[in-house]
């Protein structure tokens, strides 16, 4: 009886370690493919309405949103759930964390809502931002996931490394 015990405990103890790789960092490449999405989402409605949309990040680092770029953006209730035809969608990460990696001289600023402008798209496709800017989605014990955002086009992809090799 014991030994059985003894046998299931040693068991356990090496299975239950392996569990986690089983999930891996899928809560990081689903944050990544959110922040694209967003991004995408946001220029479509900025073409397909006429009206600016911005894609923003929270100095949190655990949301993202996207909402017309307004003075009441940050305050514009977000629908729950989300969907295309929602004039502002919000999203909260679990695991992953999101942060925005600005260029030298590319100073973003944080409105008072705690939101960090990553691209406002326009009517005709185009981003308002000059400066490209790169996302880092983080979850822990993984390398980031980086999404560049190209400035004036704000075509996003993925990009491999660090910025700069990681150097400061």
């Amino acid at each position: 009886m014991v030994a059985v015990l003894a046998v299931l405990v040693i068991i356990g103890a090496v299975i239950v370690p392996s569990l986690g790789g089983f999930y891996g960092n899928t809560k990081q490449r689903a944050a990544a493919d959110i922040v694209r999405t967003r991004l995408a989402e946001a220029r479509a409605k900025a073409m397909e309405r006429g009206t600016p949309f911005r894609v923003a990040v929270n100095t949190d680092h655990n949301r993202i949103r996207v909402a017309p770029d307004t003075e009441d953006f940050a305050s514009t209730p977000a629908d729950d759930p989300p969907s295309y035809n929602s004039l502002c969608t919000e999203d909260k990460l679990d695991e992953a964390t999101v942060e925005l990696i600005a260029e030298p001289g590319d100073e973003r600023q944080t409105d008072t809502g705690g939101w960090i402008t990553v691209a406002t798209m326009r009517g005709d496709g185009s981003s308002k931002e000059a400066r490209s800017t790169t996302v880092s989605i983080k979850q822990r014990d993984f390398a980031p996931i980086l999404i560049q955002v190209r400035g004036l086009t704000g075509q996003a992809r993925t990009v491999a490394g660090t910025p700069k090799g990681g150097q400061p």
